[in-house]
C-alpha cells in the first residue's frame, strides 16, 4: 500500500492537533509542566469549572478522555501515513479552547516538522512507536492526573477505548480504499496486543471485556457499556448518568432507556 501525505485538515478538525496556539484559549500549560502536581491541579481546578464539573475528579476523568484525539492521530499515522509527526510531551502543549461553547483541549505541537519512520516494514517497528507513546507522553500524564485526582489510574485509562474506536470508524469512512481501512483496523487490532507494561498497568487498557445492552439511539441495534464510569454525573448538566454506565443497576439503565427514547420521540414531533 502507498502510503499518504499527512492530512492536516484532519488532524486539526478532527484530532484537535494544530501548529499554533488558538488565541481564544481559556488556559495554557505546557506539556512537561503537567507532570508538576501543582500546575497539572491548577489546570484540573480551571477545567473543571469550565465543564461544571462538581470536584476535581470529574475534570480528570473528562482531561484523560480528551486524549483519546491523540491516540485516534497517532493510529492514523503509524497505519497510513508517510511520515509523522513528534508527540512527545516536550513538544506538545495543552489548550482549552471553546468549541461550540464547550470547553475542548487542543494539542499544540511546538515543531510541526514531519519525522520519517523508522527503516523496514511498519510490521518490524509500530510497537515500538506506538509503545513509546504510551509510555512516554501519555502515562506521565494519567498518572499525574491519578496522583492529583485521587482516582485509580485504571478509571483514567478507561476513557480512552470506546472514544477511540469510535474516531476510528469515523475516520475509516473518509478512507478511499478498503486496503487503507483494512490497514487501519489491523493496527489498531495489534494496539490491543501489546504488553501491558508500556501502560503501567496490569491490563493493557484497549482490551475489554464488551458487554453488550440494547442502543436507545439506534432502535434494534446494541452498544457496549463504557469500561469505566466518566463521572458525568457528578456535573452540574442535569445529565445524570451515562446510559452506557457500568455503575447502572440493569433497572437503572431501562429507566433511562425510556427516558432517552421519550426525548427522542418528542424532539422528532417538533
Amino acid at each position: 500500500m502507498d502510503r499518504l501525505a499527512i492530512d492536516y485538515q484532519f488532524l486539526e478538525q478532527q484530532c484537535h492537533v494544530i501548529g499554533d496556539c488558538r488565541e481564544q484559549a481559556i488556559y495554557t500549560i505546557a506539556g512537561l509542566d503537567f507532570l508538576d502536581r501543582q500546575r497539572a491541579e491548577r489546570f484540573l481546578t480551571l477545567y473543571q469549572a469550565e465543564i461544571k464539573g462538581l470536584d476535581i475528579q470529574v475534570a480528570a476523568t473528562y482531561f484523560a478522555a480528551s486524549w483519546r484525539v491523540l491516540c485516534t492521530a497517532l493510529q492514523y499515522m503509524v497505519s497510513l501515513t508517510s511520515s509523522r509527526l513528534n508527540f512527545n510531551l516536550e513538544n506538545l502543549t495543552l489548550q482549552i479552547v471553546p468549541v461550540r461553547q464547550f470547553p475542548t483541549i487542543f494539542f499544540v505541537l511546538h515543531s510541526s516538522s514531519e519525522l520519517t519512520w523508522p527503516e523496514g516494514e511498519a510490521s518490524e517497528w509500530r510497537e515500538a512507536q506506538l509503545g513509546s507513546f504510551y509510555k512516554e507522553t501519555l502515562r506521565p500524564v494519567m498518572e499525574t492526573a491519578a496522583q492529583v485526582s485521587g482516582l485509580p489510574v485504571t478509571q483514567l485509562w478507561g476513557q480512552l477505548p470506546l472514544g477511540v474506536t469510535y474516531y476510528l470508524r469515523q475516520l475509516a469512512n473518509q478512507l478511499e480504499t478498503e486496503e487503507q481501512r483494512n490497514q487501519l483496523r489491523t493496527n489498531y487490532e495489534y494496539l490491543r496486543t501489546i504488553s501491558p507494561d508500556w501502560f503501567g498497568i496490569r491490563r493493557n487498557p484497549f482490551v475489554l471485556k464488551e458487554i453488550l445492552v440494547d442502543n436507545p439511539y439506534s432502535p434494534g441495534e446494541k452498544m457496549p457499556l463504557k469500561p469505566t464510569c466518566c463521572l458525568a454525573y457528578r456535573t452540574d448538566t442535569g445529565l445524570g448518568y451515562c446510559y452506557s454506565c457500568p455503575k447502572l443497576t440493569k433497572k437503572q439503565r431501562e429507566q433511562k432507556r425510556a427516558e432517552l427514547m421519550q426525548q427522542q420521540m418528542e424532539s422528532s414531533s417538533k
